[in-house]
């Protein structure tokens, strides 16, 4: 007798789930790999998800009463638990129509299938032209995962998939839709209607839940997922089966983290001991306490070595039970063997917390590794909030605590903070912002993270009221869950911009569905940042400009540019940036036309971008400007070559050996306190690009806007489109609705869209 296919979620939808439950446990029970696609189909439909109508024969003559029944073109397949692609077996035949024709590929199914044949599935054929994809899949770092993308044979040759963490919002289902490639195959298609977003939503929520609530469900394949009219209905599915549940993130943290960890003695202590201080600076101690000093620490310092003496002018003590207070924080400037010791005496005398410098543990291997865990527990024991070991130090321009060894780190004073997970990049990142003068609060080496994480650190930054924005380096995330919810709770108050290394390392594992074969980690990465309101990127510098104009700038409130520049081809290198993100060029309106006419020579470039034609010097340049983005046609606007332009008139101004002109001139000084007012004024975002790199301290104006100088109009073209995206981003997720997106998405690597470098 043939089996009835349940077509939707029945009104006694709990009974339905319950025996949803039922066949998936069952399944398990009796060692099987998978469900087979009725199985799978069934357990869809508890959920609400549209399958096509169809029975489960396991005869020809059943075969024969199903078609009758169902009539028209059907679709048959063959079915077992042991059957997973059944396309390239030739395991399915599309548009069978009459008795003969069923009867005969019932046959055939039967022959091509062997032992591994439970039944065939005689179902309505679906009309659709349409094939997209929906899936689950477990990542061990992030946990359950959700795709959607295009379907059918195109999901490995195009690979155009969407992914994103469980439970997705209603915000981040709808994005979902929107950062596929061919995400035009939703709207109206060579005759069919748009494809109805609120039942393909429900199909995505639909596996998320089951993602909840079937942890023995590893991963599930709805491919494709054809669209009938504007009705999405899964035409066929898979269900992998895990014996069992897999964590959401597996950590490897070497000891409980049962007490709280008191961060702010780790960055902003009125006292600090150095544990091991000497007066060498070729010495970690020597360097570190040298930095301390050199930096103008705002607090008490100190110095503890067994044999005393006076360092750099400052007394030192033998032991911390000598110190007359307890420090809020121990720098340990020791050998690894030593930590364990010095630990237990911060412990006796009361020490909130302490860094620690030294390599030689997890890094080296199983035997540093339980040194590791052993000096953790012993910090545990305490309540000592331990940071490293293996790390660079940290800074803290709160307190101008500049607490880093053998590297000396003194950065101007500002709003933006780097955590990382590579030591040796620190120093370039900072650096990099000294050099450009961009004003630094906070840098944090995190090493090897044996109690306090990168992420524990980025919690503590999202309610720093020095700190406005934050700067990560990545190389490894153990604990998925942590970073994305730290990091999404931040981004709606703090930009976040993460540098990742380590993202085409090889070791994928093979997949017996195709959403875990597209659902790599690195991928899972990208989507978890999307989902997060991440900004990544790719390089030190970019790190930084990204980093500079989400801190240091307003956001945008749309993608409408203006290129205002003193040169025709720096303004179409600019406007051909502009063409390859997701940002547009402005209208001119009518007003601002005549405005500039009365301003500028007769042969003006009269439209965007604005080519001041050599004449946006002195105050032609700075009415040109103001006007501009005084315009409310304008969302941001980039100002090219009105920096940095070599002269016979440049006060002076000499060359550095780095190549660079030394300083801004008076006239350029006036310019950017006028870019700094107007973006005070108008809350527009105003991008400085350079003729010739300009070696400036940095710029004190006291607004909360200060301009930003980069390197070119592609980098400057980059900047904006992320700070729109983030715009876009932080608006949704204060008012849960995803304002509408001209998204177009490059593949060009490294010139794509922050949707699709998130992704």
């Amino acid at each position: 007798m043939a089996n009835p296919m349940p077509q939707s979620y029945s009104e006694s939808g709990r009974m339905d789930a319950d025996r949803a439950r039922t066949l998936v446990l069952e399944a398990i029970d009796s060692g099987k790999p998978a469900l087979d696609e009725v199985a799978s189909k069934a357990l869809l439909a508890a959920y609400g998800v549209p399958v096509p109508a169809g029975a489960l024969v396991t005869s020809e003559a059943e075969a024969l009463a199903a078609a009758a029944k169902l009539g028209g073109r059907l679709a048959m397949k063959a079915v077992g638990s042991q059957i997973h692609h059944k396309t390239e077996g030739a395991l399915v035949v599309l548009g069978v129509s009459g008795a003969e024709a069923v009867a005969e590929t019932y046959r055939a199914l039967r022959q091509r299938a062997g032992d591994a044949l439970e039944g065939v599935l005689v179902e309505k054929m679906i009309s659709g032209n349409r094939e997209l994809m929906v899936g689950l899949n477990r990542d061990p770092v992030f946990g359950p995962v959700v795709a959607f993308g295009l379907g059918g044979v195109l999901t490995e040759v195009l690979g155009d998939i969407a992914l994103a963490l469980v439970p997705p919002s209603e915000r981040d289902v709808a994005e979902l839709l929107e950062v596929i490639r061919s995400r035009r195959i939703l709207g109206a298609f060579r005759g069919s209607p748009p494809v109805d977003r609120a039942a393909l939503s429900a199909v995505i929520r639909a596996l998320s839940q089951i993602a909840l609530d079937f942890p023995e469900i590893a991963e599930i394949d709805v491919n494709p997922l054809l669209v009938e009219g504007d009705q999405p209905v899964a035409a066929d599915a898979l269900v992998i089966l895990s014996a069992g549940a897999r964590p959401a993130s597996p950590s490897t943290a070497p000891v409980a983290r049962g007490f709280p960890r008191d961060l702010g003695a780790v960055l902003s202590p009125a006292s600090v001991a150095i544990v091991g201080a000497s007066d060498d600076i070729r010495k970690w101690g020597g360097s570190a306490l040298r930095n301390l000093l050199e930096g103008g620490y705002q607090g008490t310092i100190y110095p503890v070595n067994p044999r005393g003496g006076v360092f750099f002018g400052i007394k030192s003590y033998t032991s911390l039970a000598e110190v007359p207070e307890p420090p809020d924080l121990a720098l340990m400037a020791v050998g690894g063997h030593q930590v364990k010791g010095v630990l237990e005496d911060c412990g006796r005398r009361g020490v909130r917390a302490a860094v620690v410098l030294a390599a030689g543990f997890s890094e080296t291997g199983a035997e540093g590794a339980a040194l590791e865990r052993d000096i953790s527990q012993t910090a545990a024991d305490y309540g000592i909030t331990l940071l490293g070991p293996n790390c660079m130090g940290l800074l803290s321009n709160e307190r101008r605590f500049h607490a880093t060894g053998l590297v000396a780190l003194h950065p101007p004073k500002g709003k933006l903070s780097f955590i990382s997970q590579s030591g040796s990049l620190g120093p370039s990142v900072v650096n990099t912002c000294e050099r450009r003068g961009i004003g630094v609060d906070k840098f944090v080496s995190v090493g090897n993270e044996a109690q306090v994480s990168a992420f524990d650190v980025l919690d503590y930054m999202r309610d720093d009221p020095h700190t406005e924005g934050i700067m990560m380096y990545l190389e490894g995330i153990e604990d998925g869950r942590h970073f994305f919810e730290a990091a999404r709770r931040t981004t709606v108050h703090k930009p976040v911009v993460v540098l990742r290394g380590g993202l085409t390392e090889s070791g994928g594992r093979a997949a017996a569905s195709h959403t875990g074969a597209m659902a790599g980690s690195a991928e899972v990465y990208r989507a978890a940042a999307r989902q997060a309101g991440v900004v990544t990127c790719g390089t030190v510098e970019e790190l930084v400009d990204m980093g500079a104009c989400l801190t240091y700038l307003p956001l945008p409130r749309g993608r409408r540019v203006a290129i205002v520049t003193n040169g025709g081809g720096p303004g179409v290198l600019a406007t051909d940036e502009v063409a390859l993100t997701d940002l547009e060029l402005a209208e001119t309106p009518p007003a601002l036309l005549a405005a500039l006419d009365e301003l500028l020579p007769p042969f003006w470039s009269r439209r965007n971008p604005f080519d001041l034609v050599a004449a946006g010097f002195g105050d032609v340049g700075l009415l040109a400007l103001e006007l501009v983005v005084r315009c409310e046609a304008v969302d941001a606007v980039l100002a090219l070559n009105f920096l940095g332009v070599p002269s016979t008139s440049d006060e002076g101004r000499e060359r550095l050996r780095s190549g660079e002109l030394d300083g801004f001139t008076a006239w350029e000084l006036s310019l950017l306190e006028r870019v700094a007012a107007l973006m005070e004024e108008t809350g527009k975002p105003v991008i400085n690009v350079p003729d010739h790199p300009v070696h400036s301290p940095g710029l004190e104006l006291g607004g909360h806007y200060t301009p930003v100088v980069l390197s070119s109009p592609r980098a400057a073209a980059r900047a904006l489109d992320r700070m729109a995206w983030c715009a876009r981003y932080r608006q949704a997720a204060v008012t849960g609705v995803l304002p509408g997106s001209r998204s177009r998405t490059k593949s060009a690597l490294g010139r794509r869209p922050v949707h699709e470098l998130a992704r």
